[in-house]
């Protein structure tokens, strides 16, 4: 017997998109409170590459399961990137509180220009679908800010759960949200976390916005081609 799979959608990089990331964000705070910096982004960008509790995803976070304690994780981590481009301790905490504040707000983040629409075909088609993302504390005020709520039955953020994509954990929290549904698709733009990470943990990858081309995941170039991917496909109710 076959069946609708249930889909699991990473949020940044697949249903929205930030200019710059972290590391734009960082720019856009120095910018702003220290402005005639000289920096660029080839400056920051090197040393934004490790320090999120998402780098290190086979450990879990519990610590950091309160929205204050992550953010001072984070803030810590960015003070010390700013400190290591050259500002005063100041100019750092200032900088970093920044931050915490561009990627808090729903503002930071556009939608694919098909989001809305492909969503609205899905659930109308009767998939069953939620976000797991690997995020900030404040992901499902953002997920309801942009206006896609009514699309997801949960928003499952690694600040709430404490344990990041592509670890076995986070998909089996999604998958028993959604009440261990036979069938599961991870759609994603991260070839590692929404790739390798859901074909461990049973799930069909299908990635969209990248440039990876490996065989052992579905491919989508926009967010409107996922409709038919998944009716060409059958999905039988054995896992």
């Amino acid at each position: 017997m076959n069946q609708r799979p249930a889909l699991i959608w990473d949020f940044d990089g697949t249903l929205a998109y930030q200019e710059g990331k972290w590391s734009g964000a960082m720019l856009a705070a120095m910018d702003e409170l220290a402005p005639g910096h000289g920096l660029t982004l080839k400056d920051v960008r090197p040393l934004m590459s490790s320090g999120f509790p998402w780098d290190k995803p086979e450990k879990l976070h519990p610590e950091l399961t309160d929205p204050q304690a992550w953010w001072a994780f984070l803030e810590a981590y960015l003070m010390r990137v700013a400190l290591t481009l050259g500002f005063n301790e100041d100019q750092a905490r200032r900088i970093a509180r920044q931050v915490h504040h561009v990627q808090a707000d729903c503002r930071s983040y556009h939608l694919f220009p098909d989001t809305q629409a492909t969503l609205d075909r899905l659930k109308s088609e009767g998939y069953r679908m939620i976000i797991l993302s690997n995020h900030v504390p404040e992901l499902p005020q953002i997920v309801r800010d942009l206006g896609l709520t009514d699309a997801f039955e949960a928003v499952l953020g690694s600040a709430q759960t404490a344990v990041e994509k592509p670890h076995p954990r986070a998909f089996a929290l999604a998958l028993e949200t959604l009440g261990n549904p036979a069938a599961a698709v991870m759609i994603g733009d991260n070839p590692i976390a929404d790739g390798q990470g859901a074909l461990q943990a049973g799930l069909q990858p299908l990635l969209v916005h990248s440039s990876d081309k490996s065989a052992l995941f579905w491919h989508c170039g926009q967010l409107c081609e996922i409709p038919a991917l998944l009716a060409s496909h059958s999905f039988s109710t054995e896992r």
